[in-house]
């Protein structure tokens, strides 16, 4: 009886699948960690996800998140990650970026409002009541160039509704 159990739980383990809304692992690339735009205490990656495009959800409190799904286009993604005390459960804390350019883009220069172009999104993850979730970027500057070998992000901002540490993205990036 304790064999049958145990042969039914493993196969409906097996039987599991996760969701695969997320571009697959094949199209994200991690390149360098560039630490010196990184806030101090923390780490810094970024990634590109060819193929992919944002799809912007709200949940049920109106609050938006991203959702990177295969698409026609580029996503960028920074995150600078501060790993908590050694013991605690909730201590991580961690900021990320995502924005998304078109595949042809040579030359981008957005400021404030005009970053809704490019779906400019800021997420602040920690146990922070009030302020953990993600706000639209529309106070800032972006300059990027793009070759078929590299882009050049040079990434400003503010949001006045939540405290930040990242303020800045500077990276190059090879294709």
């Amino acid at each position: 009886m304790k064999a049958c159990a145990i042969f039914i739980t493993l196969a409906l383990i097996g039987a599991c699948k996760t969701s695969n809304t997320v571009s697959s692992s094949e199209n994200a690339v991690e390149v360098s960690k560039n630490q010196e735009y990184c806030p101090e205490n923390g780490n810094c990656s970024i990634k590109i996800h060819k193929n992919s495009s944002i799809l912007l959800k709200k949940d049920t409190t109106g609050a938006y998140y991203p959702v990177i799904e295969q698409g026609e286009h580029m996503v960028v993604e920074f995150t600078f990650l501060e790993k908590g005390t050694e013991g605690t459960v909730d201590g991580d804390y961690s900021e990320t970026v995502h924005f998304e350019i078109n595949t042809a883009t040579e030359i981008l220069h957005l400021e404030n409002q005009k970053l809704a172009q490019v779906k400019l999104l800021f997420g602040k993850h920690c146990f922070c009541r009030g302020e953990a979730g993600y706000y639209k970027v529309d106070k800032g500057n972006l300059i990027l160039q793009k070759s078929k070998e590299e882009i050049v992000i040079d990434l400003s901002f503010v949001i006045d509704e939540v405290s930040h540490k990242i303020i800045r993205v500077k990276e190059r990036i090879s294709l």
